[in-house]
This record gives C-alpha cells, structure tokens and sequence, in this order.
C-alpha cells in the first residue's frame, strides 16, 4: 500500500481557483434565469400587435421576439417595469397592454358591469316586491260575473 502524495499549495490554490469559478458560474445562470423570468412575466402584460389573442411572452413571432429583447435591454439598463410598460404604451396606445388602465374610456369597460348587475339585481328586487303585494290583494270581481260562473259551475256538477 502506498500513501497518498502530499498535495502541494499550488495544486489546492488551483482547487480553491475552480470552487471560486463554478460558484460565479452557477450565480451568473441564475441571475440570467432570474432576468429571462422577469422579461416573460413583464411581457405577459403586454399584447403582440401581430397575433392580437396572444401576449408578447406567448408569441412567437418575430416582432414579439425583438419586444422581448427591448425588454431585457431595458431591465438591463435598471427600468422598473412600469417604465417600461410605460415604454410601449406611449408608442402603441393603451391597446397594447392586455389589461386596460382604469381611467378614461377604459374605466366604463371595468364599472359598466358592476353597474348592470347591481342595477339588474335591484331591478328584479323590486319587481319581485310588486308581484308579491299584487298576489296578496283582493281582486275586485263584478258580483254578475261571479253569480254566472257560479251558476256554470253548478251546472256542470249535476
């Protein structure tokens, strides 16, 4: 049996040299995985103008491809997401983001349906009262017509 070589400084310098390196390598996947989830989850707010029921992170074309790297070009530049929704929204128009700002125009899209179905809702609550109280009123019956239906009716048991 032979024993191990001492290992020499140079040899565990070199050791600690490639622990060192596939630390930094593993950090920088990460943020670069990091910065790629970022870019998709800002472009899934965003609309392709090519394939308008898509969004620029479910597209594959080549125009949502060029926005996608606008994008990471502006994080990469330290833009919050806001600027850069902000970016597109000034050279599209509110039409580029899939969920329209609520202001404006684009409010009535967001109330007009609360409004409908709160004023659809009262509607049949009232109307359900008023058929209620009807139900429960005497009708008013001319005494000849009751005296003729009650003679019919007689008629026909015997």
């Amino acid at each position: 049996m032979t024993a191990a070589a001492p290992v020499g400084p140079a040899v565990r310098r070199a050791r600690w040299i490639a622990v060192l390196l596939a630390c930094f390598a593993s950090l920088a996947v990460a943020q670069q995985v990091q910065l790629e989830n970022r870019v998709y989850e800002i472009a899934g707010k965003l609309r392709c103008p090519v394939c308008t029921s898509e969004s620029v992170a479910d597209s594959s074309v080549q125009l949502a491809i060029q926005m996608r790297e606008i994008i990471q070009e502006q994080l990469n530049d330290g833009r919050s997401e806001a600027q850069i929704l902000a970016f597109f929204q000034e050279r599209y128009g509110d039409w580029i983001l899939l969920d329209p700002p609520k202001r404006g125009l684009h409010l009535l899209v967001w109330v007009l349906p609360v409004v409908g179905a709160i004023l659809g809702v009262t509607a049949l609550f009232v109307l359900g009262r008023r058929w209620q109280r009807r139900s429960h009123e005497p009708i008013d019956v001319d005494p000849a017509d009751l005296a003729r239906v009650r003679s019919e009716l007689a008629s026909e048991e015997t």
